[in-house]
Formats: structure tokens, C-alpha cells, sequence
């Protein structure tokens, strides 16, 4: 059996931890906190300072995952371990990654609002002074931050699942000698 390169594991392991790890905080802490600072303007600059510094680690961190998991091994690895459990594990990592792009695009159109400084109740909830176009995009960066929690948590565990799943022997002549 093949093993994937170990540069491709790192790679993958490290991507998917910062990725899952980035997302995770700024649901979490980041969105929900800014609404402790007293200027709601002052709330939109940083969240959008935050998410654009954010967006620099993350991005790296996604191509990582993407890259290690196709072209390190680690999918081929997966395969012969945990077939189905790896086909869902492509469609949570293309979701994650859809959802991140979406994300990015709709984060920089809240910013370019009112030139970073869009006034905000919190990370996704927008205020009565909060651009219509603002309002819309904040509301759909709710939706596509969660979905990102969401798909990257199970991506976690799925993951999981495949390192813990023994290698499954291959062919007819391979299943009959292995029990």
C-alpha cells in the first residue's frame, strides 16, 4: 500500500486545524464580542480588520488542506481505508471552501460600504444604521459563517474516522489471503 507523503499529511493536518481553528474563534468570540465596543462604526473597522488579517492565514491554510488532501496522498490513503467516509469528506471540504470564498467576497462588500468602517450590532447582526446593502451581505455571511463551522467541524471528525480505519485489502486474491 501506498503511503501519502508526509510533506502532503502536514500539509493537509496543519491547513485543515488553522482553517477549522480561524473559523471556529471568530464565530465563536470575534463576531459576538465586538458588540462590547461602544461605536458601531468602530465595530464594523474591526471586524473587518480582524476577518481581512484572518483571510491572509486562511486562505494559505485552505489551499493547504486542498492541495495535501489531492495531491499529497492523503486522499488516495483515505480511499483505500475508508471509501464512502472519503467521498463525504470531498463534498464537506468543497462546501468549506465555497463557503470561505463566498465568505471573503461578501466580508470585503460589507467593508467597502462605508470604507471599512460599515456600522454593525456585531459580527453578523447589522444596526439601523448599517447600509441595505450592507444589511443583505451581513445576513448572508451569517448563513455561509455557520455553514463554514459546520462543514469544517465534520470534516474534523470525518478525518478522524479515516485515521482510525484500518486499511481495507484490495482485490479478490487480497480479501481471500487477509482472513
Amino acid at each position: 500500500m501506498k503511503k501519502p507523503s508526509r510533506i502532503g499529511k502536514v500539509a493537509h493536518d496543519i491547513g485543515l486545524s488553522t482553517w477549522f481553528g480561524g473559523t471556529f474563534f471568530g464565530q465563536v468570540s470575534l463576531n459576538p464580542t465586538v458588540s462590547s465596543i461602544s461605536d458601531e462604526s468602530e465595530r464594523g473597522r474591526v471586524l473587518n480588520e480582524a476577518w481581512a488579517r484572518f483571510q491572509a492565514a486562511n486562505l494559505p491554510a485552505m489551499l493547504s488542506t486542498l492541495l495535501g488532501w489531492r495531491l499529497g496522498g492523503v486522499r488516495e490513503d483515505a480511499e483505500l481505508r475508508a471509501p464512502g467516509l472519503t467521498r463525504a469528506k470531498d463534498v464537506l471540504l468543497g462546501g468549506a471552501a465555497f463557503n470561505m470564498v463566498a465568505s471573503a467576497i461578501l466580508g470585503a462588500s460589507t467593508a467597502a460600504s462605508r470604507v471599512g468602517a460599515t456600522p454593525v450590532r456585531s459580527g453578523t447582526k447589522p444596526s439601523r444604521q448599517t447600509p441595505p446593502e450592507a444589511t443583505l451581505a451581513m445576513r448572508l455571511l451569517r448563513f455561509t459563517g455557520e455553514g463554514s463551522l459546520v462543514l469544517l467541524a465534520a470534516t474534523v471528525v470525518v478525518s478522524a474516522l479515516i485515521e482510525a480505519a484500518e486499511p481495507k485489502p484490495r482485490g479478490f486474491l487480497s480479501q481471500l489471503l487477509s482472513d
